[in-house]
């Protein structure tokens, strides 16, 4: 029975197509897991703020706080327990923001610059746009 003796100069079996496929695959899948973690959730970017607002339903109070300061519901101006934390609403048309309570506000929800119904679009508004709807920095 003749015996087969692998030497270091003895040519290697070429690899097989399933490998091959196996490795492509492997590439494949740990490429796509980099490029989506690369992506910013656009979900996270609706809810995620540098600021927290606040209206006074009793004084009209607007004030905003920094992200991790919160306060309420006893405003610091009137000392009313009035105090309500907002939300913006993007207009559709226009891009606007508009500012409203999170809750106890029974008007319809319409832009404050072209007055077009907003029915979607709320996200949480920054800084700057409290300080462009006119609410003033509280520090506590």
């Amino acid at each position: 029975m003749p015996t087969l003796k692998l030497t270091r100069d003895a040519p290697r079996p070429p690899a097989s197509a399933a490998c091959w496929l196996r490795l492509l695959c492997l590439l494949i899948g740990v490429l796509s897991l980099l490029l989506a973690g690369c992506q910013k959730d656009a979900a996270m970017d609706v809810v995620e703020t540098d600021a927290n607002g606040y209206l006074c339903l009793g004084c009209g109070a607007k004030l905003y706080t920094a992200r991790a300061v919160f306060i309420g519901p006893q405003c610091p101006k009137c000392q009313r327990e009035t105090l309500i934390d907002v939300v913006g609403y993007e207009c559709p048309k226009d891009h606007h923001l508009t500012i409203r309570p999170r809750r106890g506000d029974r008007s319809p929800l319409v832009c404050d610059q072209c007055q077009t119904p907003i029915t979607e679009g709320m996200r949480s508004p920054r800084e700057k746009d409290l300080k462009a709807w006119g609410a003033v920095k509280y520090s506590p």
